[in-house]
């Protein structure tokens, strides 16, 4: 055993210096392959790392350019909203000169005595005028100097304390209405007639929207309600109409125009459209069951 052990240990150096050079060899070559490698990788990372900062720079400066483009973009959509918007208004200064000019001349061509064929109730700052389809304002362009807004409604003085007391009795019941229109100037019944003109034609217009001149709502007595967030129309099926049919007339108020009376007031049933007249004429009317001013005063009516 000892033999063969030394015999073995012989061999071992014998191999190496046989083999020294081929294992230096390997050596060098594993070395020069890592130290190859980690050259590569290292050039690799620099390369990654150079694209990475490039493409960064890149980004940046796209950036950079859409924001300068989209500055640039903006400033000229303001410039052009800008003029549109001057020209917009140059055009509305000039329709509205216009409109106003052709108002006036509307107004001085309509003569009272044309349009108002009744010697009584004409008085537009009374309560007892009687203003329908026969008998325009005089002067057609009139505007009460005593109105006063409250509660959403804007009316002469004459009517805004019943008016006050209605609308709290009325939210005292329980029955709270909402006013969509009071008083109307000589040009906003322009611009009214013509939206519904232009709507349904002069024809259909006529029906239920007055003429300038010719509306109860210029004199500051008269006013329009809805309820239950319904729309006009169908102001007639809710409670609130239902209230102020039986309690209107305490206040001064009557509901001016009643389905079956169009060939007398001249216009189709309003449900919605209250007048004052005082609380004596009023109940005078509710308790004699005269449904029209032009029935009680004995006032002509009908269409134009």
């Amino acid at each position: 055993m000892r033999y063969m052990q030394k015999r073995s240990q012989r061999r071992f150096p014998r191999f190496l210096k046989q083999h020294l050079i081929s294992i230096i060899a390997i050596i060098v070559a594993l070395g020069a392959s890592g130290g190859f490698l980690y050259w590569y990788m290292n050039l690799k990372n620099a390369e990654i790392a150079k694209t990475q900062q490039a493409s960064k720079a890149l980004t940046i400066s796209m950036d950079k350019k859409i924001t300068e483009i989209k500055a640039r973009k903006a400033a000229e959509l303001k410039a052009k909203q800008e003029a549109e918007a001057k020209e917009a208004a140059r055009k509305a200064a000039e329709a509205a000169e216009a409109a106003r000019i052709a108002t006036e001349a509307s107004a001085k061509a309509i003569k009272s005595a044309n349009c108002n064929t009744s010697k009584s109730h004409n008085n537009p700052a009374s309560i007892d005028v009687v203003v329908n389809k026969k008998h325009c304002i005089q002067p057609v362009m009139f505007a009460p100097g005593d109105l006063v807004t409250s509660y959403g409604a804007t009316l002469s003085a004459k009517a805004i304390t019943a008016f006050n007391q209605l609308y709290a009795a009325a939210s005292a019941a329980g029955q709270p209405f909402a006013v969509t229109s009071s008083y109307r100037s000589y040009n906003d019944q322009i611009s009214t007639y013509n939206y519904w003109v232009n709507t349904s034609g002069v024809a259909g217009a006529d029906t239920y929207s007055a003429r300038p001149g010719y509306s109860e709502h210029q004199t500051g007595l008269a006013f329009d309600v809805s309820g239950n967030g319904r729309g006009l129309s169908d102001f007639g099926g809710t409670t609130q109409y239902q209230w102020l049919l039986a309690n209107a007339a305490d206040y001064g108020f009557i509901q001016r125009y009643y389905a079956g009376y169009e060939t007398i007031t001249g216009y189709s049933a309003e449900e919605w459209h209250y007048r004052y007249v005082g609380v004596a004429v009023a109940k005078d009317m509710q308790a004699r069951g005269i449904k029209t001013l032009e029935q009680y005063w004995g006032i002509t009516g009908g269409n134009y």
